[in-house]
């Protein structure tokens, strides 16, 4: 089966001052999404993108963001956001180099194991 996701994209900044790349990888296999994931650590690989286009700027790339136990999972367009039911309103910092992202408390996954599940829909 073709991969559905057009393009992986992992963020990676580094310690030592050296600016940011990505590495970018064409109709990955499930196993090297689910290997960038479990990957990111909220500092040099704090996001995962999954484009299912071909358009590098397309609204609807599927952003995941944080790592080390937590992670917030999103649109590029801002149309859609996860949000756990019953969630707090205060702001939490993901990404810690770099300018960061913020987002809500009921924003944040702990569970790797659902954020593995959602990003693997478009799998399905």
């Amino acid at each position: 089966m073709k991969s559905p996701i057009r393009q992986l994209s992992v963020i990676r900044y580094y310690r030592d001052g050296r600016h940011w790349d990505a590495e970018q990888i064409t109709t990955p296999a499930w196993s090297e999404v689910e290997a960038a994931i479990r990957r990111m650590d909220n500092y040099c690989f704090p996001i995962v993108q999954l484009n299912t286009t071909e358009n590098k700027e397309a609204e609807y790339i599927f952003n995941i963001c944080g790592g080390a136990g937590r992670w917030a999972l999103f649109h590029m367009a801002g149309d859609w956001q996860y949000e756990r039911p019953g969630g707090g309103e205060g702001e939490v910092r993901l990404w810690e180099s770099d300018q960061g992202y913020y987002c809500r408390e009921k924003n944040i996954l702990t569970d790797i194991e659902r954020v593995l599940r959602i990003a693997k829909y478009p799998y399905s």
